[in-house]
């Protein structure tokens, strides 16, 4: 799905398809449903992001809830490999997290637009650094909201030391709403919009930044856009992960206190439910935003008071390799499926 894809001429009505000549070689065929959707080219784009982004995604969640801790991250990789084996590393948790990565990545890529020139408008390639950051951190609202309940479930899995779920986030989920009634499913939700907004915003406000550095870059190098056929792909690469890696530095904290709010959260449940606890009152809206508030201080605190500043930004490296490696392979693969579904 190369950007300098055309399209043929022809679609087959029989079998509801659009075929596409690739001027690199070779010819796709897309469904004749799926051409000029953008939401279906983010969403694809996401799949495969989120797939190939998987293992470091473990890594970046058993180191993180380790803050506040003694562990260290070859001890808790020790006990996670203990409890699940080599392939926990590619398997536990995997499907709630690429269905959660994939809903995330395209809702953010595919809402990013909209909602940049529903609120200046103007098209998000001729906004500020200020408006593009703005439009990305109110786009994420709705990443927040959908993948939720997604986020408790893989945590749940990732951080779960004998395997007591068996793998099922519905598991997960099923017993904090138990404990916690319906807003359980959200436990964690004040951190998972706080590392949302704050990421997606700085990585659309400062990505062409970065586009400009990596040009910069180049032309010292020689290697100007138009002198080599290669330059455009590692282009996207190089600025997608440099945004995607400063990017993180805004939502580390906040990552790093909701995992271990829902870590907290989920064990709470599982205590209760081992002890044959009698189920309690779910929460009101109202009681469990106050709960929320009051978790994610007083765990932040209690993190902070352990490490300092470093503990809450324990597994960065860990988390600029993921988004990092996110934002540069959405950053490469986007353009290049709207290409491929007719949307340029």
């Amino acid at each position: 799905m190369h950007a300098a894809a055309k399209a043929s001429a022809t679609a087959s009505g029989a079998s509801g398809t659009l075929t596409r000549e690739l001027s690199i070689g070779g010819v796709i065929t897309v469904p004749a449903f799926l051409v000029g959707s953008a939401f279906a080219a983010t969403f694809a784009s996401g799949f495969v992001t989120s797939i190939a982004m998987y293992p470091v995604d473990v890594l970046r969640a058993v180191t993180m809830a380790q803050a506040g801790t003694n562990a260290n991250l070859v001890s808790s990789i020790v006990c996670f490999y203990k409890a699940h084996g080599l392939g926990g590393f590619i398997k536990q948790g995997a499907a709630q997290e690429v269905m959660r990565s994939t809903l995330m990545q395209s809702l953010k890529f595919f809402l990013f637009p909209v909602f940049h020139e529903a609120i200046f408008d103007i098209d998000e390639r001729h906004g500020t650094a200020a408006q593009r950051a703005t439009a990305g951190a109110t786009c994420a609202i709705v990443e927040g909201v959908v993948i939720g309940p997604l986020e408790v479930a893989k945590v749940g899995l990732q951080l779960d030391p004998v395997n007591r779920f068996k793998n099922s986030g519905v598991a997960v989920v099923r017993m904090c709403v138990r404990d916690r009634g319906p807003f359980g499913a959200y436990t964690g939700y004040l951190g998972v919009q706080w590392r949302q907004s704050s990421w997606t915003g700085a990585f659309f406000g400062s990505l062409r930044f970065f586009e400009g550095k990596v040009d910069d870059s180049f032309a010292l190098l020689g290697l100007g856009r138009k002198k080599n056929g290669t330059t455009p792909p590692v282009h996207k690469v190089l600025s997608g992960f440099s945004a995607g890696a400063f990017a993180s530095l805004f939502n580390c904290p906040a990552d790093v206190v909701r995992t271990n709010v829902q870590k907290e959260a989920i064990a709470a449940a599982v205590c209760a439910a081992t002890a044959g606890t009698a189920r309690r009152a779910p929460l009101s809206f109202n009681e469990f935003c106050t709960s929320e508030v009051e978790a994610h201080w007083r765990i932040g605190r209690r993190i902070f008071a352990a490490k300092g500043l470093s503990g809450l930004y324990v597994g960065y490296f860990m988390k600029a390799g993921h988004l990092g490696g996110c934002g540069a392979l959405m950053a490469l693969l986007v353009p290049r499926f709207k290409t491929a579904l007719g949307c340029d």
